[in-house]
């Protein structure tokens, strides 16, 4: 494994390790003649498996592609992730927000429980309680996104892979739904230095609503969430009725029940392919969670991590400065084998369908197989009628979008 360690701003006394730099050159693989990186350290992935809603995830995740051996080609460069300053994360963030986070464990400590108040103002109750390194996991994966984009600004990289990003709930001054920091809305605010329209993709079975209502009013960031739409579904927005008329560039694709791998490809050619023709945004930022995949806890959809595969393939196609990120997945094993899968997918590379074995084997049982095409029997609710009424949704969305004059055939090397 190569590593390049970047430097990092620390404002608290914990960063995550990384190994010394071997290596800052990224090397071009002959099937994506792309340059990639990977933004990863043992103790970020430590760091990150406190999150609650995903304890151990992180770990998981990187163990298994490491155990693939994708780590260690020379195709990718590994990066160690770096801290956010505090000035970076109130770009978007309130100071007061930022503060509570950075401080809120050592109070506790000093002064006991927080009151239960302040827990509720800034959202950090039920679904986001605190929970230990909460203050440098905000920094990190915040910074570690801040750095995916950087590279793209400095054409260093043509795609960053960050697993442990993609947490697009989170508010201005507020957690939610198991985010604590938006590091979406900060990755696109420093793409917005060196490209004037950026895309903003969610695949993620929840909607987006964090990025949709941190760029709503310009025209300059394309934010399109597909995802599922059900009365009492959690966050309750992105029905693509809801926005508001100032709004300039958001389209949602309200979905039912039980989406498959067809269907989902067909409304990618369908809807997604023409919005990006006549958008034309010079960077992508691609949100993939994979709770969308069939026999998730908190998901309904019905999907395969081939699934995942054909829009990433679609995306990569597109030959943009691209971000990929992570987000919900809430049974560890299958956001492993997605994440592994994806990974092989940017590279270019075919991986066995049978699970190396490494220290978290026995959490593949029974089969220990990766399940590239294995789909849930959930029937699937997007019928041909509701279909027709999606399409017809998202044109009226789409009607005030500003297409690019400029041509599409931008390259992925500027």
């Amino acid at each position: 494994m190569h590593v390049v360690a970047m430097s990092a701003s620390s404002s608290s006394s914990s960063t995550p390790s990384s190994p010394k730099p071997t290596s800052t050159h990224a090397h071009t693989h002959a099937h994506t003649h792309a340059r990639v990186a990977y933004i990863y350290s043992k103790d970020y992935a430590a760091l990150c498996s406190h999150l609650p809603s995903n304890l151990n995830r992180s770990k998981a995740v990187h163990t298994l592609i490491d155990a693939y051996g994708l780590l260690r080609l020379r195709d990718l460069t590994v990066i160690a992730p770096r801290r956010a300053t505090v000035k970076e994360l109130c770009r978007y963030h309130s100071r007061d927000y930022v503060e509570f986070l950075r401080q809120v464990e050592e109070k506790e400590r000093v002064d006991g429980p927080t009151d239960s108040h302040t827990l509720e103002e800034y959202g950090l109750v039920h679904d986001c309680s605190i929970f230990e390194g909460i203050g440098d996991y905000a920094e990190f994966v915040a910074g570690s996104t801040l750095q995916a984009a950087t590279f793209l600004n400095e054409n260093e990289f043509d795609i960053v892979i960050h697993w442990d990003g993609g947490r697009h709930h989170a508010g201005k001054d507020m957690a939610a739904g198991f985010c604590i920091v938006n590091d979406i809305v900060l990755g696109i605010m420093e793409l917005q230095k060196t490209f004037d329209r950026v895309l903003y993709l969610d695949l993620d079975v929840h909607h987006g609503d964090g990025v949709e209502k941190a760029f709503q009013f310009t025209d300059k960031v394309l934010t399109v969430s597909l995802h599922h739409f059900a009365e009492g579904f959690y966050p309750g927005t992105g029905s693509g009725k809801d926005v508001s008329a100032r709004s300039k560039a958001v389209v949602n694709v309200p979905l039912r029940s039980g989406l498959c791998r067809k269907t989902l490809s067909n409304l990618f050619d369908d809807l997604i392919e023409p919005l990006v023709a006549s958008f034309n945004p010079k960077a992508v930022v691609l949100q993939c969670g994979v709770d969308g995949m069939a026999g998730d806890p908190l998901g309904k959809w019905n999907l395969s991590i081939a699934s995942y595969g054909d829009c990433l393939q679609k995306v990569m196609a597109w030959k943009k400065p691209l971000i990929i990120l992570g987000g919900g997945g809430y049974n560890s094993a299958a956001a492993a084998r997605s994440y592994a899968y994806l990974t092989s997918q940017v590279l270019g590379r075919d991986i066995s369908d049978e699970i190396p074995e490494h220290d978290q084997f026995e959490d593949y049982a029974p089969d220990f197989l990766l399940k590239v095409e294995d789909a849930g029997r959930q029937p699937d609710e997007n019928t041909e009628s509701y279909l027709s009424q999606v399409r017809d949704l998202v044109a009226r969305q789409s009607d005030g979008i500003a297409s690019s004059k400029s041509s599409s055939s931008s390259s992925l090397k500027k």
